[in-house]
């Protein structure tokens, strides 16, 4: 089966728990520092809500029947996973929600007008019958905490948000859900941490700046050229894409896989068991812009993929 079909499959399977459109992220939606002098980090708004506390927490556990229990009725188990975000489904005044929790994605539009809850400045925006809250936990990267409600069956889905937002809010203040020791490699680890600053100045250049659409990616751009390194949930990087099948590497001891494009070269390899082809898939990519300088953009993807294999445990 062709990757692109896989990985959509793979998608569904694991948020089972609704349907319809991803609104917390876009292409556009990245926090953006100079990656040598560390740009205006103002930090978090609460430590609380530092980083490093955002992916430490499950996202799945903040959605579990005792908090959605005091917003309506729950509805099954929560679905998703550190990278992800989790959905989750409950039941308020009748009327079927489903609300998705994600933490730490980047928010472009963190100095538009906004509403105060539970002590933290929220950005909301409304479409048709979902209702996006962005509880903003700091602005320089800018992060949030982002829950999308939708609703199936009528009701007010910006209500039902901002008393699920609040409820989250406050879970990570006082007792926030860890994820479950072993079940990850990358969850809790900085992606941006993964890649020393002489390897990204034998890449990019000197300073690049880094963008950074969520907690598990991390870019640093330069003269059209790019180093990108990521953690998902997604299908075998050993099955084939629509083109040429990818090409089996060695990083120090850890088997991934090659794969090229028109314009970047990227690796690709599994830092657990999958189970049914799927499983978590740590990426590093290297592009080059059309008509850029010439560049080894496979060579550079690997040297910088035997780094970052280097700087994780073996599961």
């Amino acid at each position: 089966m062709l990757r692109l079909a896989c990985a959509a499959l793979v998608a569904a399977a694991l948020l089972t728990a609704c349907s319809g459109p991803d609104l917390t992220r876009s292409v556009s939606a990245r926090a953006t520092v100079d990656a040598t002098a560390g740009g205006d980090d103002s930090g978090p708004v609460d430590p609380a809500f530092a980083e490093d506390k955002l992916r430490a927490a499950d996202p799945c556990g903040l959605l579990d029947a005792k908090l959605l229990g005091n917003v309506g009725t729950p509805g099954g188990t929560p679905a998703g996973d550190p990278f992800q975000g989790c959905r989750a489904d409950v039941t308020v005044g009748g009327q079927k929600m489903t609300v998705q929790v994600r933490l730490g994605d980047a928010v472009p539009e963190a100095d538009r007008d906004a509403i105060a809850l539970a002590g933290l400045r929220v950005i909301e925006s409304k479409e048709d019958t979902s209702c996006t809250d962005k509880a903003v936990t700091q602005s320089s990267p800018s992060r949030a905490i982002v829950l999308r409600t939708e609703a199936k069956t009528g009701g007010d889905p910006c209500a039902v948000g901002k008393q699920v937002l609040a409820a989250v809010i406050a879970r990570m203040r006082t007792a926030p859900p860890a994820i479950r020791a072993g079940s990850s490699v990358m969850a809790g680890k900085d992606p941006c941490t993964l890649v020393d600053q002489a390897t990204v100045t034998s890449i990019v250049g000197a300073k690049p700046r880094l963008d950074s659409e969520s907690l598990y990616d991390c870019a640093w751009r330069l003269s059209g050229v790019s180093l990108d390194v990521s953690a998902r949930i997604g299908i075998d990087p050993a099955v084939p894409g629509f083109g040429d099948p990818p090409t089996p590497v060695d990083l120090g001891g850890v088997k991934a896989y090659r794969s090229t494009t028109a314009t970047g070269c990227e690796v690709a390899w599994a830092d657990m068991p999958l189970r049914d082809d799927s499983g978590e898939i740590v990426t590093v990519k290297v592009l080059n812009s059309p008509g850029g300088s010439g560049v080894d953009v496979c060579d550079r993807a690997v040297a910088a993929g035997k780094i970052v294999a280097s700087k994780l445990p073996r599961s």
